[in-house]
């Protein structure tokens, strides 16, 4: 059997440019008071549009506000998923919503504002396909998100400045899954203004994209909902089990990369690390001193068969294994 490759992506995958846990509320308060002040200025720094400006009045106000509940609120759970599952469960659907969309808005800017997280980069110039400058992924490559981030995107579209290739390449290729979904875009095919600014690669902030985002969402009851989607909401699994069979069948090796196996994700874990039958080895590239309480977690609560687990301290780049 050939090898076949899984990445399995967490948090800490975009962390040098998108905040972990334990200091998005901090950032969402920073990013709020930034947003307040960054509408058009005049040469003296003064604002040039008025509270009726379509985006940079009211609905700029109504952003900023959603920015500050949810800093609030994340500030009182270990995440912002902890307080979207409480919602979930709950019933509290309208609140859930609200939190989806500034997550989304928020995303879109934030990312505009900086450049990709230099792994990515990294990784797909030491791992793309190009002939006759068509690039791809290979194919004995499958990637497994828990991010609801266009870090994937923003490094592939580097490469090539094309929105098309980017989105035929990386957004809607089978064989790349976030299974938390995805700021901007949703499966069938579309991609917004919002998604498709993120992927500048100079840095240009995308104000106005995030603001006109939020309000798509929450402007009436009816609006459509924001395309992340938490994969606990999927109560049947039914996403994750046609995933399994289109994407982890024939992997051999999982490497792991900024993520922990919390607890709290332990079920969904569960569903796609049985469904890996032909794996025999799982990297696990984590910060030195994190590996064996992550093992442990692996151990005990998900591996159906064995599988050897091997240790990557180093990570300054996203590992890629000799034989790949």
């Amino acid at each position: 059997m050939d090898n076949v490759f899984l990445y399995l992506l967490g948090a800490g995958a975009s962390c040098h440019v998108l905040p972990l846990a334990s200091n998005f509320a901090t950032r969402l308060v920073s990013f709020a008071s930034e947003l307040k002040i960054a509408g058009p200025k005049d040469g003296y720094g003064t604002p040039t549009t008025s509270p009726d400006d379509p985006t940079w009045g009211k609905n700029c106000d109504n952003l900023v506000e959603a920015v500050k509940w949810l800093a609030e609120e994340s500030s009182h759970h270990f995440s912002v998923d902890t307080f979207a599952k409480k919602l979930f469960i709950r019933g509290d659907l309208q609140k859930l919503k609200k939190l989806k969309a500034v997550l989304s808005a928020y995303l879109v800017i934030e990312q505009s504002r900086y450049h990709v997280d230099q792994r990515y980069d990294a990784f797909f110039a030491s791992i793309l396909d190009y002939e006759d400058y068509d690039i791809s992924l290979p194919k004995h490559l499958r990637i497994l998100s828990w991010n609801y981030d266009t870090q994937l995107e923003k490094a592939f579209y580097g490469f090539c400045e094309d929105k098309d290739i980017t989105t035929d390449g990386v957004t809607f290729n089978k064989h790349v899954y976030r299974i938390n979904g995805h700021c901007g875009t949703d499966p069938s095919g579309y991609v917004s203004e919002a998604f498709s600014a993120t992927l500048n690669t100079a840095i240009i902030p995308a104000w106005e994209a995030g603001i006109k985002l939020y309000n798509e969402h929450i402007a009436k009851s009816s609006s459509p909902e924001p395309k992340i989607n938490f994969a606990w909401e999927d109560l049947t699994h039914t996403k994750l089990k046609k995933v399994g069979s289109e994407l982890l069948s024939d992997i051999t090796s999982i490497v792991v990369i900024g993520y922990s196996f919390p607890y709290f994700n332990r079920e969904i874990d569960n569903h796609i690390l049985e469904q890996c039958s032909n794996v025999s080895r799982i990297y696990l590239q984590c910060p030195e001193g994190t590996h064996a309480s992550i093992e442990e977690r692996i151990n005990k609560n998900l591996l159906p068969h064995d599988i050897e687990i091997i240790r990557v301290t180093n990570t300054d780049l996203f590992f890629i294994p000799d034989d790949f």
